[in-house]
């Protein structure tokens, strides 16, 4: 299955950025990330990718609260998603595996009210 996943040449690195202002509402006291990048097919394949990372810690829901389950990277309106540039893409390894972030961090943490 390794063997199915690593594709030679054929992945793109994908950079995905947020598009609007940290205080927007827009963000619904979600977390910003940026500096993501992603080996992927297409830019979808990169958002979904991105998505399932931002989601990976555990959740309990408290009480009667009810928190989105969505990081909103796959939100055209606050993320967009560019094929990295030829000359940054020589600092990541060659042999990638499909859906594989390479890197991600968060720019603003989740805000609560």
């Amino acid at each position: 299955m390794a063997e199915e996943q690593a594709i030679q040449g054929a992945l793109t690195l994908w950079q995905i950025e947020p598009v609007l202002d940290p205080a927007d509402d827009a963000w619904q006291d979600r977390a910003i990330w940026s500096g993501i990048v992603v080996a992927a097919e297409s830019p979808a394949f990169a958002r979904l990718a991105a998505e399932r990372r931002a989601l990976s810690a555990p959740w309990i829901p408290v009480g009667n609260e009810s928190e989105s389950r969505r990081a909103g990277l796959n939100d055209e309106k606050l993320y967009r998603v560019l094929a990295l540039p030829e000359e940054q893409r020589a600092a990541y390894p060659k042999n990638l595996r499909r859906g594989e972030i390479l890197s991600m961090r968060v720019l603003y943490p989740p805000r609560r009210r």
